[in-house]
């Protein structure tokens, strides 16, 4: 069991992101509103799984068509 989570670390990147006060303020709102509370990264990592979905799902309204190279 250590050796599978130690491989599944090897596996995640850390990222550092820049949010405005304002959007922690939302998201630390959202977070208690849940039955069971979770950390920001969990959090965060949902709303990006969720952004994904959304975006291979639907037409792409035109937004974030340089995301390939790093651009928004």
């Amino acid at each position: 069991m250590a050796k599978e989570l130690k491989e599944a670390d090897e596996d995640i990147a850390a990222l550092t992101v820049r949010v405005p006060r304002a959007l922690v303020s939302s998201i630390d709102h959202e977070r208690r509103a849940r039955a069971v509370r979770v950390p920001h990264n969990t959090w965060i990592l949902e709303a990006v799984v969720e952004k994904l979905d959304r975006e291979k799902q639907g037409p792409h309204n035109g937004l974030g068509q340089g995301a390939a190279d790093g651009e928004e």
